[in-house]
């Protein structure tokens, strides 16, 4: 730190205790500024690793230095990161941590609903202390793995404070979820500084990136030649994201919803007819049909088929101004139209 007032003891800290075991933790040792003996020149400092450190940093403009004017009895100096040795120490940093999140998206827990989804690491970083990690289903099935790092770092998520944090995460965070907090509102409530993350999610209902930008936080990048190892790791959930999937065929199951709709001054037999269906065989799709057994929507799950459902019912209603004369339902899921 910068040093102020004079010590008591008259003791200030020395350039040999900073570390050498990289040039980037080097700079590091500088972060925020400090304050150090100028005692630069004298044979016990010029014979160390710390000081051709130092002297290659000053010409290399990634340190500055500038005499302690505080403590004018004092001999002295105050040195501070540029901004391009912050960035020096930031691409180390990105490197480490981009590794590390990729490691726990290997971990990730497949979710029991045969279908796919992305693999997810993330790590919570401070000032280059990795203060929690997290993958897809740590904590639950279907947890998010930014929910699952930030439980981790505080079990009460909603009220996680990540002030001057930066997070790490394989994929761009999400923005809608159907009952659970999506993690872009998670990580902007919890004032998270940087977000640096790899693949771009291919959802069409996904805008993380742009969420994050226009709450004031820092969007970074994976460095390129990560890229490959990740694109790979979630090969099988892009490609689903990717296919065209054709409609399917009819339903000839019992139907699970019904619902019947006219137009004012027409006749009965002018009414339109639709239905909710189950699929055939474990893994199809349910489908919403008219009376002639035409899909008009179909979806893999019961929530998703419910989505679809009040589209179209929201159509007829408000756009199409017709009337709702009957509906029917055997599941609590489809019966709140």
């Amino acid at each position: 730190m910068l040093i102020r007032q004079k010590l008591p003891s008259g003791i200030y800290p020395q350039l040999t205790q900073a570390p050498t075991r990289t040039y980037a933790e080097f700079l590091n040792f500088f972060r925020g500024g400090l304050t150090i003996d100028d005692n630069l020149i004298a044979n016990a400092i010029r014979n160390t690793v710390q000081h051709a450190m130092f002297t290659t940093a000053l010409m290399s403009e990634h340190l500055t230095r500038a005499k302690n004017t505080s403590i004018p009895d004092e001999f002295l100096v105050d040195i501070h990161l540029t901004k391009s040795g912050v960035e020096i120490i930031q691409n180390v940093w990105d490197r480490i941590f981009s590794e590390g999140a990729i490691i726990q998206a290997r971990k990730s827990v497949a979710e029991e609903d045969d279908r796919p989804h992305p693999l997810v690491g993330v790590v919570i970083v401070k000032d280059g202390e990795v203060l929690a990690t997290g993958y897809r289903g740590e904590t639950g099935d279907g947890d998010h793995g930014e929910y699952c790092a930030i439980k981790k770092f505080n079990a009460d998520v909603d009220n996680a404070d990540l002030s001057g944090c930066t997070v790490y995460t394989t994929l761009e965070p999400c923005t809608q979820r159907k009952t659970k907090v999506p993690c872009t509102n998670r990580l902007i409530k919890a004032k998270v500084a940087r977000v640096v993350y790899g693949l771009a999610d291919k959802d069409e209902s996904v805008y993380g990136h742009p969420s994050l930008v226009e709450a004031g936080i820092e969007i970074g990048f994976f460095p390129p030649d990560l890229m490959p190892a990740l694109v790979a790791l979630n090969k099988k959930w892009s490609d689903s994201l990717r296919s065209k999937q054709g409609i399917p065929p009819s339903n000839d199951t019992p139907p699970l919803a019904s619902v019947s709709y006219y137009k004012p001054g027409t006749p009965m037999t002018d009414n339109t007819h639709f239905f909710v269906r189950p699929p055939w065989t474990a893994g199809g799709f349910f489908t919403v049909e008219d009376a002639l057994k035409n899909v008009l929507a179909y979806g893999r799950t019961l929530d998703e088929i419910a989505i679809e459902w009040h589209k179209m019912d929201t159509q007829k209603r408000i756009v199409e101004k017709l009337v709702r004369q009957s509906a029917g339902s055997s599941h609590q899921l489809l019966s709140l139209i």
